[in-house]
């Protein structure tokens, strides 16, 4: 006689504290499906576990219950004896290891541990691709000076980009044309910690590659993958920082050369063991064909709102997550779905180019609002600290704005005009 399993059904998150984490328990939450969230470390900063003031419009509390790794992996799964876990996700990009240790412990449907290191670490990562025959550019990874300098040399780049080995967004990423401009970021980055709370012991060099970006969301089941978004990324040069990221457009069903560059990602997924979950696999689409920037076995960060989204294309990847852990059969009935766009999007930064104090009421949240296409903004970067960085990353840009409508052309016009106003007339944007 088999006896019926009378405890509740959980998805545990590792490491759910970011954006991207809280939206994923929600999207749980409204299926019905309670979230547990184990941390990883005893002791994160403090920034990490804050709430994002972004955030209100989620439902709280999100997570039934919470346990913190204290070294004991086996005391974890005790913990976790109570539920009848369905899935063990990473709800950051921190937590991808520990998910797939966890989730291996326990039986569950897992990437497993053998390649845990390379789905985190970014020399790894060429690594694996190169022993499973898929094409990537060249690379060094190093902690010496000469041996850098002998690789810079013998290659004749152009320009090489210099970045840590594990990071997120584009944290420590320099672009270098020159010896003294390698040396120079090589020695500003090597032994600091980055936002991650890992050392850079070693730094990864790689050759600049150019072309058209794209990141690639998928979910995978059981080794086969599905497209749930093709985004397309535009970045501008700032002086004396390199590229920041200016737009990002949600790109319709691929065909032909794009299509090609979503099959170059899912052996990307292959090479990296990614058989189970989310990944977001970052692109360049070169003159030699799409090549690997770098992946992550996780949503897509700096999470752009689910139902934005779905009312474009009809489907999201944390939608698609909460799917393929709640029913995998039905998951797998419709891998190869396509989507068609019925809307256009663009998620457009904002890029001060100086900072300074808003002085009165911020003109860019009235201007913006005017705007046809203007769905929703995020200023939470900009009000909570009431202050205007320069922007020299995607975490110093003071806000974002998602622009949606069904003329694409429409779209191209108030983002020209935010372009106009960033590149001219950035004090009245801001008020500084």
């Amino acid at each position: 006689m088999v006896t019926k399993d009378r405890r509740q059904k959980a998805v545990v998150l590792v490491d759910g504290f970011a954006t991207s984490g809280r939206v994923m328990a929600s999207r749980f939450l409204m299926q019905g499906i309670p979230c547990i969230e184990v941390l990883s470390h005893e002791a994160f900063p403090e920034k990490y576990l804050k709430k994002n003031h972004a955030e209100d419009y989620l439902e709280d509390p999100l997570f039934t219950d919470k346990i913190v790794f204290r070294g004991d992996l086996d005391a974890v799964v005790r913990q976790l004896d109570r539920y009848a876990v369905i899935g063990i996700i990473p709800g950051s990009e921190m937590g991808v290891p520990f998910a797939d240790a966890l989730s291996e412990r326990m039986g569950l449907f897992s990437n497993g541990t053998a390649q845990s290191v390379a789905r985190r670490n970014k020399f790894r990562m060429q690594c694996a691709l190169q022993d499973a025959g898929v094409r990537t550019k060249q690379f060094i990874c190093t902690q010496d000076e000469n041996e850098l300098i002998a690789w810079f040399r013998a290659g004749s780049f152009a320009e090489v980009v210099i970045k840590p080995m594990s990071s997120a967004s584009t944290e420590g990423v320099t672009f270098c044309s020159t010896e003294e401009e390698v040396l120079s970021a090589f020695r500003n980055l090597i032994g600091t910690t980055n936002h991650l709370g890992d050392k850079n012991t070693e730094v990864l060099i790689e050759e600049r590659l150019c072309g058209t970006e794209f990141g690639v969301n998928t979910v995978s089941w059981n080794g086969k993958h599905r497209l749930a978004e093709l985004w397309q990324y535009r970045k501008v040069k700032v002086e004396g920082v390199g590229n920041v990221y200016d737009c990002t457009r949600l790109h319709d069903w691929p065909e032909g050369q794009l299509m090609e560059l979503v099959r170059y990602a899912f052996s990307v997924l292959d090479a990296l063991g990614i058989r189970y979950g989310a990944a977001h696999t970052e692109i360049m689409l070169t003159e030699k064909g799409p090549l690997l920037i770098e992946s992550g076995a996780r949503i897509m960060g700096g999470t752009i709102p689910p139902d934005l989204i779905v009312s474009c294309s009809g489907q999201c990847q944390v939608d698609l997550m909460v799917a393929a852990y709640s029913d995998p059969e039905k998951f797998l009935e419709t891998i190869d779905k396509p989507y068609h766009l019925k809307r256009h999007m663009i998620r457009k930064h904002l890029i001060a180019q100086h900072e300074g104090t808003p002085e009165g009421e911020i003109a860019a949240i009235e201007m913006l609002a005017r705007l046809k296409s203007c769905a929703r903004g995020d200023f939470v970067n900009l009000i909570s600290d009431w202050h205007v960085n320069r922007t020299v990353d995607m975490m110093t840009s003071p806000a974002k704005v998602f622009l949606i409508h069904k003329d694409p052309r429409v779209i191209l016009e108030d983002y020209r005009r935010i372009r106009d106003f960033e590149t001219y007339q950035e004090n009245e944007l801001f008020s500084i």
